[in-house]
């Protein structure tokens, strides 16, 4: 009696259709690290750009510090010379010293970071800071105002 069990299909045939479908996969993969290696490259290039800028930045910003404590420096330097030449002269001595407190604050300054406590502010600050003052206050009274008219 013969078999009855179905005839097996061609090796050939089964590894035919294997091959296309690994090819096909090896495509998509190699597409996609194409894609990846790309990505990779465009990456790399922004962030050698941007460490270029940030160096262009941080190299403008110490110019800029060094250009304002060699100002500071010939401003404390004239004021001393303000302050000999009010002694020699016996005239001015009162703005010669102030000149000299200003500059030195001034220069102290920018070279500690903070701000003697014996110094004066300067003028700019102190008149942005009063008005600050008043924009909080006037804010807040419109705050107040607000929260009362909410209540009733």
């Amino acid at each position: 009696m013969p078999s009855r069990r179905r005839p097996k299909s061609s090796p050939a045939s089964q590894s035919g259709t294997q091959q296309a479908g690994t090819q096909l996969s090896d495509a998509q993969r190699f597409a996609q690290s194409l894609k990846d290696s790309e990505e990779a490259d465009r990456r790399a290039k922004q962030a050698v750009a941007d460490a270029k800028a940030e160096a262009e930045r941080a190299k403008a910003a110490a110019l800029e510090e060094a250009s304002r404590l060699e100002r500071a420096q010939q401003a404390h330097q004239r004021a001393v010379e303000m302050v000999k030449e009010a002694k020699r002269t016996g005239r001015g001595r009162a703005e010669a010293d102030a000149a000299w407190r200003d500059a030195k604050a001034d220069l102290l300054e920018l070279e500690t970071g903070t701000r003697p406590a014996w110094a004066a502010r300067p003028v700019e600050a102190a008149d942005t800071d009063a008005a600050e003052r008043a924009e909080e206050a006037e804010s807040a009274a419109v705050d107040d105002q607000d929260e009362a008219a909410e209540v009733d």
